[in-house]
């Protein structure tokens, strides 16, 4: 609260600054999206857009270094900053962000992170034209800062949030429902995923092997188990698919299966930039609602999308072959775009633990059947 209350005592100040510094033409754009990997792939959109509108401007993202994988290929745009959570804490990392805000002399932002450090940050850091998404779920002190932003669009519970993040692109001039989303693999990946998968003429099946969120995953034990059932109704092979950090727990799950011949073990092998080439070669991918899932969804990869706790009205996968399995629960949706738990209240996990490794196991037989 005390950086809003300084903000607005002083405001004065930078109103009189952006007056006397008034711009009629839009070079330098600036969107804010600090989100996780999904919420990354799900915004690509919002670049295109904004890049067919303007195609000479000079588009830079300020991401979480986690994602940058997903933006570094991404040809409409032209620069990536990227700044860790705990760069942003106390007085001194707000005036920090700020300044490196200024640097940038942006015309516009388009704020896709609704919260205080980023309202005072863009306030701050002289940039004319603030755009920013108001979510459905938010407390007094961003609903009082929000008024530092030029303009607001207001997310409407059972919209999706990208149709949200094209109806804020209308206060700069553009006008699109053109929601597909993109992603860019890096040169020499295809390479690298062949030397993965050799010459393998079977069915690969992808599964998630966790989630940025711990309350979503499948678990050891029903990866186990849907695997087991899928290689004994499949003639196939199934891929094991993470980042470095799940080597131990994919190596777990590749030891506790029967048909370990049948197992690639492809986690940790390949950046978030090689990704795409390994996820193109898939039939059918398996995952709970994460990253890789809308990487799948934005490649139109068959998948199964186990959503458990997540709002689907706010954020799934939309292409003709994304099947969506989630238990009808009076707790379920709990987890939301702009409210997300990462414990569950229930301690049970109902929503992950009442999907049965036989429904998986059906739905991915008739997929691949079908193809």
């Amino acid at each position: 609260m005390f950086y809003i209350l300084l903000t607005y005592l002083l405001s004065p100040v930078v109103y009189i600054w952006l007056f006397l510094h008034k711009r009629n033409d839009i070079k330098r754009i600036l969107v804010v999206q600090t989100a996780k990997i999904g919420d990354m792939i799900c915004t690509t959109p919002v670049f295109r857009e904004i890049k067919k509108k303007y195609p000479y401007v000079h588009l830079t993202v300020l991401i979480n270094p986690v994602t940058r994988g997903v933006l570094e290929n991404n040809p409409h745009i032209d620069e990536i900053t990227a700044i860790w959570h705990t760069d942003i804490k106390g007085f001194a990392g707000k005036m920090e962000l700020s300044r490196l805000i200024r640097k940038g002399k942006y015309d516009v932002a388009v704020c896709l992170n609704p919260n205080i450090p980023y309202v005072v940050a863009l306030f701050w850091g002289m940039v004319p034209l603030r755009v920013s998404v108001m979510p459905d779920y938010v407390g007094g002190t961003f609903r009082l800062a929000s008024n530092l932003f030029t303009h607001l669009e207001k997310h409407i519970r059972g919209s999706m949030v990208i149709e949200t993040y094209m109806q804020m692109l209308k206060h700069i001039g553009i006008k699109s429902n053109y929601i597909s989303k993109e992603i860019y693999r890096s040169e020499g990946s295809d390479e690298k995923v062949q030397q993965i998968f050799g010459s393998i003429g079977k069915p690969l099946i992808g599964i998630g092997v966790s989630s940025g969120n711990k309350m979503k995953e499948l678990g050891k034990e029903k990866i186990v188990g849907l695997i087991d059932l899928l290689l004994e109704s499949m003639d196939s092979y199934i891929v094991l698919i993470g980042s470095g950090q799940d080597l131990n727990a994919a190596g777990s799950i590749s030891d506790a299966v029967a048909k370990k011949e049948y197992i690639i073990n492809a986690t940790g092998k390949l950046s978030l930039a090689e990704l795409p080439a390994l996820i193109e070669r898939l039939s059918l991918f398996i995952g709970v609602d994460s990253g890789i899932t809308y990487m799948a969804d934005s490649l139109s990869i068959p998948l199964i999308d186990i959503a458990g706790p997540s709002d689907m009205q706010d954020l799934r996968p939309v292409g003709n072959d994304a099947i969506i399995l989630q238990k009808k629960l009076k707790c379920v949706p709990c987890s939301h775009a702009f409210k997300a738990p990462y414990e569950c209240q229930r301690r049970d996990r109902a929503c992950i633990e009442s999907v049965s490794i036989e429904e998986i196991c059906d739905v991915a037989i008739k997929m691949i059947s079908g193809r």
